[in-house]
């Protein structure tokens, strides 16, 4: 059967430019993603995303952090402002001294966040979950995030590494087993205690899964699944869904996942 999906399109921006082309070359070689531009500073990066829009808005950009003229964060913060490119995914990439620009991005509204020397399968790994509606936060920087978000029930678990949201497959658990974790949280941090069918959407929107997917798992139409989030995300007073997962790892309503559950 032929497979009629359109490919996922990316712009690349990153100042290095051996680091930009070398993200290109391996994001251009895979039949499912087609990138349709790149830039080197943030500035630039805007202007390559609204001269594509014409033909299609790009699903996903790879954004830097640290670049001359427009820092990363503060190109998210514009891009979240325009509404002709506020809903487009954004992957930041980082490195391990990056954490305060981490926090920054992830309130401009950063889509999840990586680090630069992850493995090529990683990185498409992360640029299709992302551009699928999905979350990535890198768990080898994680445990340090949310320690800098201040104390939470999850902290000493999140700094061994164990931590991950990343859209990877963490395994068979039936989502009300997840939920169970949720649960035990009480209702802390909230406005408004979860409704069960909120505490199962959460477990699986912190395991990084998009709205389409989450509804797969629960038997849920996809605008459900949506409505759900509106009303996490109102119960939280979080503005977006990587901000309800670090909110909801720094106050313990769901457990990090086991280290020998995260594929080598």
């Amino acid at each position: 059967m032929t497979d009629t999906r359109l490919p996922v399109r990316v712009v690349v921006v990153d100042d290095q430019e051996l680091v930009r082309i070398s993200f290109e070359m391996l994001l251009a070689a895979q039949p499912d993603i087609e990138v349709v531009g790149s830039a080197d500073d943030g500035a630039a990066a805007l202007t390559v995303l609204r001269s594509v829009a014409p033909d299609g808005a790009a699903d996903c950009v790879l954004m830097d952090l640290r670049m001359p003229v427009l820092d990363g964060a503060s190109a998210i913060r514009v891009l979240r402002a325009d509404p002709e490119l506020a809903t487009t995914r954004v992957l930041v990439l980082t490195t391990f001294d990056d954490e305060e620009l981490v926090l920054e991005a992830l309130r401009a509204g950063a889509d999840g966040y990586l680090l630069k020397d992850t493995s090529p399968q990683v990185l498409l790994e992360a640029v299709r979950a992302v551009a699928a509606g999905g979350s990535w936060l890198d768990p080898a920087v994680t445990g340090t995030v949310l320690a800098q978000l201040g104390q939470g029930g999850a902290q000493d678990s999140a700094a061994t590494g164990a931590v991950t949201a990343s859209g990877r497959d963490l395994g068979p658990a039936p989502a009300d087993a997840a939920a169970d974790t949720v649960a035990a949280a009480g209702t802390r941090a909230l406005a408004e205690p979860l409704t069960l069918r909120e505490e199962e959407v959460l477990a699986l929107v912190c395991e990084g899964l998009s709205n389409t997917a989450v509804g797969e798992r629960l038997h849920l139409a996809e605008s459900t699944v949506k409505t759900h989030v509106r009303s996490l995300l109102g119960k939280t007073g979080c503005t977006n869904r990587v901000e309800l997962i670090v909110h909801a790892y720094r106050h313990g309503m769901v457990a990090p996942a086991p280290d020998n559950a995260l594929p080598h």
